[in-house]
């Protein structure tokens, strides 16, 4: 039976701060696959910190945070992790932009990366941006369409951001 070995990593970031962010997504990498971990889950919005508000409409710092989700991978690699899957949250912009008016500039997306063996081999867009209560996403991020699905250690593990995993009509 295949069985696949899930490390969360709950931790504390730093809006805006896109290296001592990728710094601690290292150190806990390390952390699970020291303990045996096959594939360790990060936070949403992880690499640039949560809630990023008005930072995500910079197109340099949607730039960066894609930059820097790609270098996390390369690193994690050189620093013996790449065997584990690594998921973490960061900003990116729709592939398939369709700018136009009450659509946020640049077309930032609340993403997620599956990082293995120094590269990227999935990445999502959270599809239900939330706005009640302290939460603005509609404002911020255009919605992704897509719903990858990896498998590792020959266990299926599909992509989902929060709002996703319980809303009506969501990926799920």
């Amino acid at each position: 039976m295949a069985q696949l070995r899930v490390a969360l990593a709950q931790v504390n970031t730093v809006v805006g701060d896109l290296e001592a962010n990728a710094d601690l997504v290292s150190g806990w990498a390390k952390r699970a696959a020291h303990r045996g971990a096959h594939l360790v889950a990060f936070p949403e919005m992880t690499l640039t910190g949560y809630p990023a508000e008005d930072l995500v409409l910079r197109r340099s710092f949607a730039e960066a945070s894609r930059n820097a989700v790609d270098h996390l991978a390369r690193r994690l690699a050189d620093e013996g992790t790449g065997e584990l899957a690594v998921i973490v949250g960061y900003l990116d912009t729709s592939r398939t932009p369709a700018p136009r008016l009450g659509r946020p500039a640049g077309e930032p997306q609340n993403a997620a990366a599956v990082l293995w063996r120094g590269n990227v081999v999935a990445r999502y867009a959270k599809h239900h941006l939330p706005n009640y209560g302290v939460f603005d996403e509609f404002r911020y991020f255009v919605p992704g369409h897509d719903f990858p699905v990896v498998r590792l250690h020959g266990v299926d593990v599909a992509l989902t951001i929060c709002e996703d995993l319980w809303q009506d009509g969501g990926p799920v």
